[in-house]
């Protein structure tokens, strides 16, 4: 559990704290709803998977009340059945709703955004791996996101994203292809997302 922690918060600071000062790199970080929603996930996944029975109705306990604190205050929902890889960064926070869906890692989720789907569906969505999802974008059924793409602010996807792709519009349509926004965001080229 430390270890993925690390990550995620390894992963927050070099995209979006690298220029800050250090008490905000170090200290405020985890003052950050985003932050808090992400260590109360993983901390459930954790207490999900113990085996000491006493022990995980104890911590069971705490973790609802944190879950319940980050629901209610800052309005993200995320259950301990989503399957999040390392990496997971909330930037900005208030009304994300994450269902038991497989995500890979470095996902960057902002305001407002849904991954969801109705039981009836065959699965939950999938996400790859290096997927941004801007402020509004909703990801709707039994859709599959490739590595590395970009869903645009306020798209709405319903249906599966290859690889590489940046798509936008509702329903959203792919934009540019062959992309790899994490690689350009690191050298510096392209859009600042």
């Amino acid at each position: 559990m430390f270890d993925t922690i690390r990550a995620d918060l390894r992963h927050k600071k070099q995209w979006f704290l690298s220029e800050k000062s250090w008490f905000i790199r170090d200290v405020r970080i985890f003052l950050e709803p985003g932050t808090l929603a992400v260590i109360v996930y993983r901390f459930g996944r954790w207490v999900d998977r113990l085996r000491v029975p006493l022990l995980k109705q104890l911590l069971t306990a705490l973790y609802l009340l944190a879950k319940a604190f980050v629901v209610m205050a800052f309005g993200i929902y995320i259950p301990v059945r989503a399957d999040i890889g390392r990496g997971f960064t909330i930037h900005n926070f208030s009304s994300i709703f994450i269902c038991d869906a497989q995500i890979g890692e470095n996902l960057i989720v902002f305001q407002n955004v849904t991954i969801g789907y109705l039981r009836g569906q065959p699965q939950p969505p999938q996400l790859g791996n290096n997927v941004f999802l801007g402020a509004g974008a909703k990801v709707l059924g039994s859709v599959k996101i490739g590595d590395n793409v970009v869903v645009g602010p306020n798209s709405v996807v319903l249906s599966d994203v290859p690889p590489n792709c940046t798509v936008m519009g509702v329903p959203a349509r792919i934009m540019a292809r062959e992309t790899d926004w994490m690689k350009d965001k690191r050298e510096g080229r392209g859009k600042n997302y």
